[in-house]
């Protein structure tokens, strides 16, 4: 097996030692709310108000490596669960409301849970309990609303965890930045792995996995599940698009690779998902059970070349995927193959670091036999932690069960328990984890992110462009895209793109998509007094997925071909929106929509930026042709603009 390099250690500690207990009892006081997210002049830094070690844990006692073999079954059980706190909260943790101090539940310090005098105690209230009573070993961080968490709420939460944990919890995120973000209010918006795959440069990708990592630090969230290491190989995948860093094996490889060491430099663990491959599916996990439907030597020179080089540079964990491999079995999930998780991962590839689950929640890891089924079949298929279970103490309790019974071996589960303690270890992990000298939505990093997204723009056919012209004041644009996404992942596009365009000299007029196309136009041309649009500019937000919008989309272009309009499509997320797109039509990728991607579009099209991006994935076009990867030439900008933040 080869030796796993592990994450460059941070942090105050030094020793291979963990504390254990806990100082502080009871929450902490919740933070200040913040209004919104920061401005690109403010910086953010953790609580003055409150140190570090108001969270430290006990020296009292301490957990090694070496200790394992010491700890009881339930404290050795507990460490191999990671619960989810946030919108995901498990439905098996219960809030209730009780009159007098719960003598069934002892915490940390020996006590119990205090009377609430009919207030009605929260989810993280009995998220405390249940990491207290039940040695937690880890907590899975969510924003509890779309808008997010601020920076000091999300410190308070896992300080009140830390507090009560028998040991640091390492506390994750799915933090990769683009559509799955969680870290949102008062943090810098990066782009997405596909929109870095596109700039095609492994030392931008290093750069911003860094400054992802270091806000994540300063969070106290220390373990990232990110990279996506799946390859974007199926234009129909409805669950990985933008998170993939492209469909070439060796170029993804390079990315996946910057991005471990990115998130190491700044002392966050990294996790390469979701083996053995999720890119070239059609089904979302999250709904259903995909399979995998590649042959095992197209694997290994796709799929698994990518986890390879991840492996390679030193990631800590590797995330396994709830599908079904059949080219290694043929009847298992992955979650629960023996032969998938530790045949190809842990002997084959010869990873050492800690294998965590996909949610064990969602649908495609479900048996019948119910969660704690699920739990002892992926401890006995060679995982090391379970990752968010749907009823945690039934899960726990299967478990204790099946180790009780011979079932699973005592001697693997303390090893996994070894892995996840060295992993704590390497981070340095004391404490609550929080770094209070690193800082969020700092003016190099919000420099880090715009530079980013206009090295990501990609014109679809080099040849086929739409830029404002010099010297054409008064142009009429019309600028047509969705106003809001539900889930808050993205910005206003249009909006972004027509403040660009407007600011560059045309006249702009904008409409939502999902407004009927020819009450759109007649609208735009009673705004221009009369005349119809010159151009019309569409920006689609995943309109293949989307039957109204692409319906609405066909026949804008339609009518703008009807009135001799020139048209621009502006492809916000996923580029497989090119199969609605005709080929004479100039179609911008942006691979996301976070602002600084918004604004370099809406800079590209008014000429103040180049367009030099490479295209990362196939595309599919109009007719059902193959549109194949390239480099793209650059597209100059205006040499009268200046380029604007």
């Amino acid at each position: 097996m080869t030796q796993h390099p592990g994450t460059a250690q941070t942090g105050p500690s030094s020793t291979r030692a963990i504390a254990l207990g806990a100082a502080a009892p009871g929450p902490a006081a919740p933070g200040p709310a913040e209004a919104g997210p920061a401005g690109p002049g403010d910086v953010l830094g953790s609580d003055d108000a409150v140190d570090a070690s108001d969270a430290a844990t006990s020296g009292d006692a301490v957990a090694t490596v070496d200790s394992v073999d010491d700890w009881d079954d339930a404290r050795l059980v507990g460490q191999l669960f990671s619960l989810a706190v946030g919108t995901h909260s498990a439905r098996g943790i219960t809030v209730d409301e009780p009159d007098s101090p719960d003598d069934s539940v002892t915490t940390a310090d020996g006590g119990h849970p205090a009377a609430t005098d009919g207030v009605r105690r929260t989810p993280v209230d009995a998220l405390a309990d249940l990491v207290a009573a039940r040695h937690i070993g880890g907590v899975c961080y969510f924003p509890e609303t779309a808008e997010g968490d601020s920076p000091d709420a999300i410190r308070h939460l896992v300080r009140r965890l830390q507090q009560v944990a028998s040991a640091p919890l390492l506390v994750s995120a799915d933090q990769e930045n683009g559509t799955v973000s969680r870290l949102r209010q008062g943090s810098t918006r990066l782009p997405s792995a596909q929109a870095l795959a596109a700039a095609d440069d492994v030392a931008l990708t290093e750069e911003v996995a860094r400054t992802s990592g270091t806000e994540l630090r300063a969070t106290g969230v220390r373990h990232a599940f990110a990279p996506v290491a799946d390859l974007a190989v199926e234009p129909r995948n409805p669950v990985i698009g933008v998170r993939s860093p492209g469909a070439d094996p060796q170029a993804a490889a390079r990315q996946v690779s910057a991005t471990v060491r990115g998130l190491a430099a700044a002392g966050v663990a990294s996790t390469l998902k979701h083996f053995p491959g999720h890119g070239s599916t059609t089904v979302d996990s999250h709904l259903g059970l995909p399979v995998l439907e590649l042959t095992r030597d197209a694997w290994e020179r796709q799929e698994r070349a990518v986890f390879a080089a991840g492996i390679a540079a030193g990631a800590d964990a590797v995330m396994i995927g709830h599908l079904v491999f059949p080219a290694v079995d043929a009847g298992t999930p992955a979650t629960y193959s023996r032969a998938v998780v530790t045949g190809e991962l842990r002997e084959a590839l010869g990873f050492d670091g800690v294998i965590v689950t996909d949610a064990l929640d969602m649908a495609g890891a479900q048996l019948t036999d119910g969660p704690g089924a699920g739990a002892v079949a992926a401890l006995a298929a060679g995982v090391d932690q379970l990752l968010m279970p749907g009823d945690p103490e039934a899960a726990i309790d299967a478990v204790l069960v099946a180790l009780a019974d011979g079932v699973l071996s005592r001697d693997a589960l303390r090893d996994s328990a070894r892995r996840i303690l060295r992993l704590k270890e390497r981070l340095g992990l004391t404490g609550d984890g929080i770094d209070v000298e690193a800082l969020l939505a700092t003016p190099q990093h919000a420099s880090t992110a715009e530079r980013a997204a206009r090295a990501s723009l990609v014109w679809r056919a080099p040849s086929t462009t739409w830029v404002l012209g010099a010297g054409t004041p008064g142009t009429r644009v019309l600028v047509v895209g969705l106003r809001t996404d539900p889930q808050l992942r993205g910005v206003d596009v249009s909006a972004v793109l027509a403040d660009r365009l407007g600011a560059a000299g045309a006249q702009v007029w904008t409409e939502p998509l999902d407004d009927d196309p020819d009450t759109i136009l007649a609208a735009a041309t009673r705004g221009f007094g009369g005349s119809t649009p010159d151009v019309v500019v569409v920006a689609t937000r995943e309109a293949w997925r989307d039957p109204e919008q692409s319906r609405h989309l066909a026949r804008l272009l339609t009518l703008a071909t009807e009135t001799g309009t020139q048209a621009c499509v502006v492809a916000t997320r996923s580029p497989s929106d090119s199969a609605l797109v005709p080929d004479d039509v100039p179609l911008l990728l942006t691979f996301g929509d976070v602002a600084p991607s918004a604004r370099a579009a809406g800079d590209a099209l008014a000429g103040a930026a180049a367009v030099t991006g490479v295209l990362p994935v196939d595309l599919v076009g109009a007719d059902g042709h193959l549109v194949p990867r390239h480099t793209s030439p650059v597209t100059p900008p205006r040499p009268s603009e200046e380029t604007r933040s």
